[in-house]
């Protein structure tokens, strides 16, 4: 009998329900810790409470009093949401830049790191002892960073374990946030556009009664005068009539796209109209002049004013265009003192139909003009922005309220008075406008699918919309050079393509 093989054996065969008790308690610990966080994470919506508290509970449970955790858009530097506890604040600057630059340059995925690769990080503070890497969808990655136990053991492969488990639920509940994120921003972006298109239908009939009424009055004062007074006497009234019927034309144009094709019922109602009574309208025509061709005729006139446009995408290479299209307008603001700088590069070609993208490019460039005084500077620039295409059109000009750039696409929402620009020419200084052109180009945004974004900051000298710019820099009491006014106020309209 071996006395020393006994004893193991009894050793062994006393520790074995301790070694259970002791797997079992583990076990059940694993569980409450996921079911604590789980529960605190359950509802909440906002990515910055879930990662406060996702860091909090999991501080507690290890043990640890030093931690960090952060979560970053990959499409955008600015995009990043980051929690510290017990960290000095003064580590927060090279924190940010470091983890955005790991995170968007090496794509490390879901994986915890293992010791030497945590200590290449320099970003990260030395009390760390444990980071995971994980990443929530194709644009936002995110990394949690814990400092060392209280009671001073390492992380174990059990902890390990526990931290990607807890990890994996924290992805979860990220892509809920996430989610409900994106659905709150489509909602409010269609409540816009709805409310837009309820202005629209408000502002219509009102907005076509001052160029009707001075038509009106034009042509009236025509027919009075062409009878006996020579042709000087009465050209001015022909102008202003032509002048007030094109901005109605213009107005016309700009309607027609936000609602996109708004004629196309009035199309297939008179149409059907004259395919039902074609043949009673073509003997009652022939009896009366003697012409057959007039059904004809009246058809192709429908077909013209009312008949669907269709707008057929195009390989464009944007800088070529935008050079095209500035050049074409230039003869209306030639009487403008304006320094309008074009730096466009060599990019791939964007895929859009032309008509949109016209009136884009000039639209955002008269936007420039009408809003820069005389003496002022505006900047058109294209340029590759990694898989895109972008314009952008900078004015140094008065610049937008900050309580007016939310809603400076909302449509029918001049920045201004009206009176105090509606009698002036287009792309005259204030000359402003019927406040649908920036609604037109942002609905164009959504439906040929490219970016539409602005950023302005308001003239120092004058903060208040109420306050006037004089329109010419040398006769502006505030500044004493042309840089003092270019350093007060600006706004850029930016439009981001895909590249094909």
């Amino acid at each position: 009998m071996d006395p020393f093989k006994d004893a193991k054996t009894d050793s062994q065969s006393s520790s074995s329900p301790k070694a259970a008790q002791a797997e079992n308690e583990r076990r059940l610990f694993h569980l409450k810790t996921l079911y604590d966080v789980s529960r605190e994470l359950l509802g909440v919506v906002e990515i910055e409470i879930i990662l406060k508290n996702f860091l909090l509970m999991t501080l507690g449970n290890f043990g640890v009093v030093e931690g960090i955790i952060l979560t970053h858009n990959l499409n955008s530097r600015d995009a990043l949401q980051l929690v510290i506890i017990g960290i000095e604040e003064d580590e927060n600057v090279s924190m940010r830049e470091g983890a955005v630059n790991f995170l968007a340059n090496d794509h490390p995925g879901n994986v915890i790191l293992e010791d030497e690769q945590r200590r290449q990080l320099k970003f990260l503070p030395r009390a760390v002892e444990c980071v995971v890497c994980f990443s929530v969808d194709a644009d936002c990655a995110g990394l949690l960073g814990l400092g060392a136990k209280i009671v001073g053991d390492p992380y174990s492969d059990e902890d390990r374990d526990l931290v990607e488990t807890l990890v994996n639920n924290l992805i979860v509940s990220l892509k809920n946030a996430r989610a409900t994120e994106a659905l709150k921003n489509a909602y409010e972006e269609l409540a816009v556009l709805n409310r837009a298109k309820d202005k629209l239908i408000d502002h219509l009939s009102h907005e076509l009664q001052t160029p009707l009424a001075v038509l009106k009055t034009s042509m009236t004062l025509l027919r009075r005068k062409l009878a006996s007074v020579p042709e000087e006497k009465w050209q001015r009234s022909i102008e202003r009539a032509d002048r007030h019927l094109q901005r109605l034309v213009d107005m016309q144009i700009e309607v027609e796209d936000i609602l996109e094709n708004p004629v196309a019922k009035n199309y297939h109602a008179v149409s059907g109209l004259i395919d039902q009574c074609a043949d009673e309208l073509e003997v009652l025509i022939a009896e009366q002049t003697g012409d057959t061709d007039v059904i004809e005729r009246v058809r192709h006139r429908i077909e013209e004013i009312f008949g669907p446009k269709e707008a057929v995408a195009e390989d464009i290479v944007l800088g070529e265009f935008v050079r095209e299209k500035i050049k074409k307008i230039e003869p209306y603001f030639s009487h403008r003192q304006l320094e309008l700088i074009i730096d466009t590069e060599r990019t791939e070609v964007v895929h859009i139909p032309p008509d949109p993208l016209e009136k884009l490019v000039i639209g955002l460039i008269k936007n420039a003009i009408e809003n820069t005084p005389d003496e002022g500077k505006i900047e058109v620039k294209v340029e590759n922005r990694d898989s895109a295409v972008a314009l952008a059109v900078h004015d140094y000009g008065v610049g937008i309220i900050e309580e007016h750039r939310k809603r400076i696409f909302e449509g029918f929402f001049p920045t201004q008075d009206t009176m105090e620009y509606s009698s002036k020419n287009a792309y005259d200084f204030n000359a402003g406008g019927k406040g649908a052109d920036l609604l037109r180009l942002k609905i164009f945004s959504e439906r040929f699918d490219f970016k539409l974004d602005m950023s302005s900051s308001r003239c120092r000298y004058i903060p208040l919309t109420t306050d006037m710019c004089p329109g010419q820099i040398s006769q502006c009491q505030f500044c004493k050079t042309v840089e003092d006014c270019h350093l007060s106020g600006e706004t850029t309209f930016t439009a981001v393509f895909k590249a094909h």
